[in-house]
């Protein structure tokens, strides 16, 4: 039987979620970040990112430029 070797690229590519409960969809993604190995990759007023997911608030200036 072969093996098959597992090459993994970039796992998320250009994504953008706006989401009400700010508190709770960063409690949740990062617990998912952490299963998946993926480093938080900042924060700021009313957004969080990880690779290449942004996860902002509608109120947040920076909703559309994630």
């Amino acid at each position: 039987m072969e093996t098959q070797e597992l090459h993994r690229g970039r796992l998320i590519d250009h994504v953008q979620l706006v989401v009400k409960d700010m508190a709770a969809s960063q409690k949740f993604y990062l617990a998912v970040f952490e299963v998946l190995n993926i480093p938080l990759g900042g924060t700021g007023d009313g957004f969080f990112w990880a690779d290449e997911l942004c996860i902002s608030a509608p109120e947040s200036p920076r909703h559309r430029e994630c």
